[in-house]
């Protein structure tokens, strides 16, 4: 029993050693530190947006300062309210009346207004004729039919008048200072012609007074000289004058 016990007795050390280092270990590892937990995944920075670069607003074109140039009107002379004067033509192949019912036909004008003295009032016509003139060749319009002479004043001291002449054609410039585009007086009238002088027209309208009242008629405070022969290059004496009285 000794002998087994001394045989043992080495054995049961080493089981007793196992045993204590079986316990000891057990605690150690069971004390051995768990593992540290994942750290949480970063959570991404939002986005900044970029700054956006502010629109700039175009600056307001300056206001047209004294001098600037600035694009010319549209004159377009076809826009008056008028019929074109029929081609061909000559005035001066027109029958003369006397106290003729008649139909004014408004046609497109250039004319400029003027004032005179019954001592100057011939030569202030022609003068004021001779600057439509003028301006219709630098427009380049055509002339065409008799001028117009529309009296739209008479006093003792002189009268004041429309110089109109008629004219084809269009333009894109605007008549110079004192002219304008416009139309022929239009409407029912009577024709009255004169032959001779401006300064003998006095006996015709005195007769033209007196068809008047003897046909109790009432004319506008307007009358119409066409100058079937014009008045710049004609001689006095062969003028050939249609006067048109407006009828109310």
């Amino acid at each position: 029993m000794q002998l087994v016990l001394r045989l043992l007795n080495p054995l049961l050390k080493s089981a007793f050693a196992l045993a204590l280092l079986a316990n000891v270990a057990l605690p150690v590892q069971a004390q051995a530190p768990a593992p540290a937990p994942e750290a949480p995944a970063a959570t991404p920075a939002p986005a900044i947006p970029a700054p956006v670069a502010p629109v700039e607003k175009a600056p307001d074109a300056p206001d047209a300062q004294e001098g600037d140039m600035v694009a010319p009107p549209v004159i377009d002379p076809k826009g008056v309210d008028t019929t074109a004067v029929p081609p061909g033509g000559d005035p001066l192949q027109r029958p003369d009346g006397f106290g003729d019912p008649a139909d004014m036909v408004p046609v497109p004008v250039l004319q400029k207004s003027a004032k005179s003295n019954w001592d100057d009032g011939f030569a202030t016509i022609v003068a004021t004729l001779k600057a439509v003139y003028a301006e219709l060749d630098r427009l380049k319009l055509k002339r065409v039919g008799a001028p117009f002479i529309i009296y739209t004043m008479t006093d003792d001291e002189g009268f004041s008048f429309e110089a109109a002449v008629p004219f084809a054609g269009a333009t894109t410039e605007k008549p110079g200072e004192g002219l304008e585009f416009s139309a022929s007086p239009a409407g029912k009238a009577l024709r009255f012609t004169h032959r001779g002088p401006y300064d003998a027209m006095d006996p015709t309208y005195e007769q033209i007074a007196n068809l008047l009242d003897a046909k109790d008629l009432e004319a506008q405070d307007l009358y119409v000289e066409e100058y079937r022969a014009d008045p710049a290059t004609t001689p006095d004496d062969d003028l050939v004058i249609d006067i048109w009285v407006p009828l109310k």
